[in-house]
């Protein structure tokens, strides 16, 4: 399986999920950790790989730090990851200046993880209308710091097929998210001060008759190779 049929898997699946939900009126219950088992779930259908939850990466050393969902071969003691998924569905009471920054946290990890094979490095990002509309679209007028981050976020998160790639330099993120690597291990961060890059992979819309009720998207994260350590200049006390 290549990366755009499972990712496109992802976003028909968890699309058609929360279109169930609205549809039995039970919207408000649609949330991240549900969220990230119907991931799951999908892929265990596909046959190929084995999800597996809150994993440590093996190029991650001795941490705490876990990934949501790792794609592991499905013989019995595999230990290669073909993959590692982050799954975010933010609600419209959450804080959407943390959020953002946690969805950076989110991609930056995924850009520091070893995998193999179909190499994929999702992040999975879903919610109702509303919710993303504020999450991407609604401006922050009296508030410049704010507004600065929502105008990063949304070049680092394409939702254009036809434009797909997005990217943030050091000098973008150091700036607008500026403990984007926190949940990367220091070891393996070691003072990274290249361009954090995605892909927008796959979409889908969940719709109840003529009326779109949520979007779920997935992009592929990357990174240039940076250099370490980061320069002095930029360095955070």
């Amino acid at each position: 399986m290549k990366r755009p049929s499972l990712a496109a898997k992802i976003t028909s699946g968890l699309a058609g999920w929360h279109q169930l939900q609205t549809a039995q009126n039970l919207n408000d219950l649609s949330g991240e950790d549900t969220a990230r088992s119907v991931v799951a779930q999908i892929i265990n259908a596909q046959g190929q790989f084995l999800p597996a939850t809150s994993q440590l990466p093996a190029n991650w050393g001795t941490t705490k730090k876990r990934v949501d969902i790792a794609l592991l071969g499905r013989s019995s003691g595999a230990v290669v990851w073909y993959g590692a998924i982050e799954v975010k569905w933010p609600r419209s009471t959450t804080d959407t200046h943390q959020i953002r920054q946690n969805i950076v946290q989110d991609a930056m990890r995924l850009a520091f993880i070893t995998t193999q094979g179909i190499g994929a490095k999702f992040l999975v990002l879903g919610g109702g209308a509303g919710d993303i509309t504020k999450l991407f679209d609604t401006p922050h007028p009296n508030a410049s710091n704010r507004e600065t981050r929502r105008q990063a976020f949304t070049d680092l998160f394409s939702r254009d097929l036809r434009q797909p790639d997005g990217h943030l330099t050091f000098d973008d993120w150091s700036v607008a998210f500026p403990d984007a690597g926190d949940r990367v291990p220091s070891t393996t961060f070691n003072g990274f001060n290249g361009k954090l890059k995605t892909e927008l992979v796959a979409l889908s819309q969940a719709a109840i008759g003529s009326s779109t009720v949520g979007s779920v998207f997935v992009w592929q994260c990357s990174r240039t190779r940076g250099t370490a350590p980061a320069r002095a200049g930029n360095q955070r006390p």
